[in-house]
């Protein structure tokens, strides 16, 4: 009967090893005879049993190094070494920390509220993005927030009280402060920045990775891998008509061929919608660079000559929502009401380009929350913005929309969802049962 271990259809089978010491039993006994002493105490059986977990640590050898052949199963030095051979290494992660913001000269009783992706800034110019919103009263006590650096490696890894002012680009066109400033300062170090992203990360990276130079899925994936990417598509890809260009509606398709027209190396161009993090400006402000220019620079040499990738950002909507939920008595409404929008917040963030809204899923975010026992006439809301550079399939702009209870919040290719915790789309009322 053939030895089913080791190399076979299903991958690598490992030999136990109790399976070991049984062969070594019956070798044992083919060579002294049947009645050799094989009991656990006697001298044969313990040079077998060394001899058994020696040979069972080889086997596991043969099976690690089987496994380190193939991105889904391979770890450490084994995942680095299949990164190398397509060009992608472990990226350094970034650094994090803890910022507390001081407000001052603000007015009475106005809420101050810092959005997630306000850019802080040392004095040196060394500048981080914080991760969650801060609400902060003239009087009140100073507000905290998580922030990473907008840099991976150790260059974010600043000591206590680096921190000095808010971005003043960043402040001027995205904030509205008024005569009130904000100072942002850090208790403890950061750190972080000096480790490596762990294999998890590393492989969901490695997986499918495109190891062509210039295909649809080569460069979609070099856009996404870049920071401050949440998501992109790209449209009309590989030889099909320019639709971004001014002439494309003019031409007579029914008379000449449109790709006939094209002279050799003429410029080409194709349409990338591209969706930022929160804090990652779209083009360079100041100085930090824009995701624009990082996209344009790193994926450079990924493209033939004469064909331009035509970046243009998603249009952000931003998602609310309308209802009443039933809680039990003696809990905190605030803590609940807390709890669901930050729940739906995490949900909307991991959403991609055309990825619609689904009621259902808003509705089982919500029941999956301890002391609500209903939710009652749930309608989503929309709030595209009042601009937009790029409508691919009938995108709606300038307008807020309530939808019926049931409905979904229907999404073009080229829309992403956004749900900001003080939105004004909001509207939750919370009474006791």
């Amino acid at each position: 009967m053939p030895d089913r271990h080791g190399v076979g259809e299903d991958g690598f089978v490992l030999k136990g090893f109790d399976e070991i010491l049984a062969d070594m039993q019956s070798r044992a006994q083919t060579l002294f005879g049947d009645d050799v002493d094989l009991t656990p105490g006697s001298p044969l059986r313990k040079v077998l049993d060394a001899t058994a977990w020696q040979t069972h640590d080889l086997w596991k050898g043969l099976e690690s190094q089987y496994y380190s052949n193939f991105v889904t199963t391979a770890e450490g030095p084994s995942l680095d070494l299949l990164g190398a051979d397509v060009g992608l290494e472990r990226r350094q992660l970034f650094a994090t920390g803890t910022v507390t913001l001081t407000l001052a000269a603000g007015e009475p009783e106005r809420r101050y509220v810092l959005p997630a992706g306000t850019i802080v800034q040392t004095a040196p110019g060394a500048r981080f993005r914080t991760l969650n919103p801060a609400t902060i009263i003239a009087g009140g006590p100073p507000g905290e927030v998580r922030a990473e650096a907008l840099e991976r490696g150790p260059g974010g890894n600043i000591p206590p009280a680096a921190l000095t002012q808010l971005d003043p680009d960043h402040a001027r066109f995205y904030l509205n402060l008024g005569t009130a400033t904000v100072t942002p300062s850090n208790a403890a170090a950061f750190a972080g920045g000096e480790l490596l992203e762990g294999d998890n990360a590393y492989r969901s990276r490695l997986r499918g990775y495109p190891r062509s130079l210039w295909t649809l899925e080569r460069f979609v994936r070099a856009v996404r891998d870049i920071d401050g990417v949440r998501d992109c598509r790209a449209f009309d890809p590989l030889g099909g008509v320019d639709v971004s260009q001014s002439f494309f509606n003019i031409f007579l398709f029914g008379q000449r061929a449109f790709s006939l027209e094209r002279r050799l190396a003429a410029p080409y161009f194709f349409d990338v919608v591209v969706a930022t993090e929160p804090g990652w400006p779209w083009r360079t402000l100041g100085p930090t660079r824009g995701v624009y220019e990082r996209i344009a620079e790193d994926t450079r040499e990924l493209r033939p000559v004469s064909i331009f990738p035509n970046l243009v950002p998603a249009n952000e909507v931003e998602v609310g929502m309308r209802g009443t939920l039933l809680v039990q008595a003696g809990h905190d409404r605030d803590a609940i009401l807390a709890h669901i929008v930050g729940g739906l917040r995490d949900h909307v963030a991991s959403l991609t380009l055309g990825n619609d809204v689904l009621h259902s899923d808003v509705i089982v975010l919500v029941r999956r929350t301890p002391g609500l026992l209903d939710i009652r006439d749930l309608h989503l809301r929309r709030c595209p913005p009042v601009f937009g550079r790029v409508n691919m399939s009938g995108a709606q702009f300038g307008q807020s929309v309530e939808l019926g209870v049931g409905e979904n919040i229907d999404l073009a290719p080229d829309e992403i969802p956004r749900f900001e915790i003080d939105s004004r789309l909001i509207d939750v009322a919370v009474i006791e049962r």
